[in-house]
This record gives C-alpha cells, sequence and structure tokens, in this order.
C-alpha cells in the first residue's frame, strides 16, 4: 500500500515544526512533506534540516522534500547559484534518507499577468531559452539523486513550465533521467483554462509520475473556485488512485489542504478518505 504523506500545509502556519510530525502520526499518516527552505527567516537553513531529520528520526516518518528552485531567469550566475544551493538540499536530504523530492524550476508571468489567466503565463509563456534554463539545471540536481537513489517529482503547478500534463512530459523527455518524474496535482490542472482530464493526464505522464498532491476544489459558476476536502468537488481521487494501481504507480501518494479552517479535522478526515479508498482496491 503507498505511503500517505501529509503536507506541511496541514499544520504549517503558527506551528512548530515538531507539531507537523506529532499530528502526522496522530491522524494516522506514513510520512510528512517538509519545504526545502525554513519559513521561519530567524531559523538557519542547516537548523532547519537538522530539525526535520531529528524529527524524522524521533517520529520514524517518511519525509519528502520540496525543491523550489527558480531557473527561469537570464542571469547564468544566479542560474548556478541555484543550482549549487538546491544541490547541497538535495544532497542533505539524500544523507537522511529521504527518496522523493516536490520539484519545481520556477514561474514565467508576463507583466501583463492578473493572477488567474494561467494559459497566459508558464508554459504559455514560455521560450526556448526556458525549457533549456530548466534542462540545464535538472540535468545535473538528476544526477545527485541518481546516484543517491532518489526521485524527483516536478509538480503540475500554476505559473510554472511543469502546469499540466503535456508540458511536464515535454520537459522531463528535454532531461531524460530516470530520476526525474512527475507530480501529479490535479487540483492545480483543473484550474488551468487548456488542463488535461484526470484520465488524459494520468496517461500522458504514465510510467513517470513519481509522486502526488491529492486536494480537491468546487468550482464556481461564473469563475473562481473553492478548496474542499479531497473526497468533495470536482477531482475523483477514487478513480485516481484506481489508476494509479492499474499502471504499478510505486510512489506515495501526497495529501494537501491549502485552505483555512480546523486543521486537525482536515487531517483526520482527508487521511480517513484515502485509507477506505486504497483498502477498497485491495491496494496492498
Amino acid at each position: 500500500m503507498p505511503n500517505l504523506i501529509m503536507h506541511c500545509n496541514y499544520f504549517e502556519g503558527g506551528y512548530p515544526v515538531e507539531t507537523t510530525f506529532d499530528k502526522a502520526v496522530e491522524h494516522g499518516y506514513d510520512g510528512v512533506e517538509m519545504r526545502g527552505r525554513p519559513r521561519d527567516e530567524a531559523m538557519s537553513l542547516d537548523d532547519y534540516l537538522n530539525l526535520v531529520e531529528s524529527e524524522k528520526r524521533r517520529t520514524g516518518l517518511e519525509v519528502v522534500l520540496a525543491l523550489h528552485g527558480n531557473y527561469m531567469t537570464d542571469d547564468a550566475e544566479a542560474r548556478k547559484a541555484e543550482v549549487a544551493h538546491w544541490s547541497d538540499v538535495l544532497k542533505r536530504g539524500i544523507d537522511m534518507g529521504v527518496t522523493t523530492y516536490n520539484a519545481m524550476c520556477g514561474g514565467i508571468r508576463p507583466e501583463d499577468f492578473t493572477g488567474y489567466e494561467y494559459d497566459k503565463c508558464g508554459s504559455g509563456a514560455a521560450t526556448e531559452e526556458h525549457w533549456k534554463w530548466a534542462t540545464e539545471a535538472y540535468q545535473q540536481l538528476g544526477a545527485i539523486a541518481e546516484a543517491g537513489g532518489a526521485r524527483l517529482a516536478f509538480e503540475t503547478h500554476m505559473v510554472a513550465l511543469t502546469d499540466t500534463a503535456a508540458p511536464t512530459k515535454k520537459l522531463l523527455d528535454m532531461i531524460d533521467s530516470p530520476a526525474v518524474g512527475a507530480n501529479l496535482d490535479m487540483g492545480n490542472i483543473v484550474l488551468h483554462p487548456t488542463g488535461e482530464t484526470l484520465e488524459e493526464a494520468l496517461e500522458i505522464l504514465a510510467g513517470k509520475i513519481y509522486y502526488t498532491h491529492l486536494k480537491n476544489v468546487y468550482i464556481v459558476p461564473g469563475g473562481g473556485w473553492i478548496c474542499c476536502h479531497i473526497s468533495d468537488g470536482v477531482i475523483d481521487n477514487y478513480k485516481f488512485a484506481e489508476i494509479l494501481k492499474r499502471q504499478g504507480y510505486d510512489g506515495p501518494l501526497g495529501l494537501e489542504a491549502p485552505r483555512r479552517g480546523d486543521r486537525n479535522h482536515f487531517a483526520k478526515v482527508d487521511c480517513e478518505y484515502m485509507r477506505s479508498v486504497l483498502a477498497d482496491l485491495d491496494w496492498d
């Protein structure tokens, strides 16, 4: 059965790292996804990663780390510095036994971007240079991951090169590394004007999905959306899991709660729902 990973956004704002781990244990998760850098500006990167490792050991939970580098700049020195920084984070994560990483390569926003016209940014605004910069960076990071037995998974996220499944597949083909795949987040794809259906996205990325972000939204008639429980909304997460199982998916399943409200309730019911789905699918 895939490990269920609780994203840190269940218990992040106003909660210390220790609480995130404790709540993951309390609500029955197998692991936590943590950011690759501290949100607390008073904490150094080394102290933060040491704390994550300490909590990993204390609780026995799996840890997924985020690698949110920005390579979408024509400043070659800045890109080089980003690769060096995130290479160090990746190596530190491998040292502590982290094998799955949620990867990003930076956003592309035109000057007239209003915040919701997602087809006018990300892959829709990318030049050949953007693809080249991301490829160069992740060929280097991918080599480190492959040597360390780790896998990097590009999140399908608005404003990024990897905003939907098709451009994500394009970038993976360009990088051409067995250690670099996709983190399929349908909660983001359904908000994109040209986003694929669940079935289409799974077919496009079949064999290269290394991680997932499971969440859900209600689409509001006339525009906008409302985040909701994983069991509700427009995304059929039962079907999502069913197809993943059929494809031979062997990564963890990440659960997210990018919404306001009772964090404990969200964490509890989302985990219970996904446990019931996996049991019903006899995924063990």
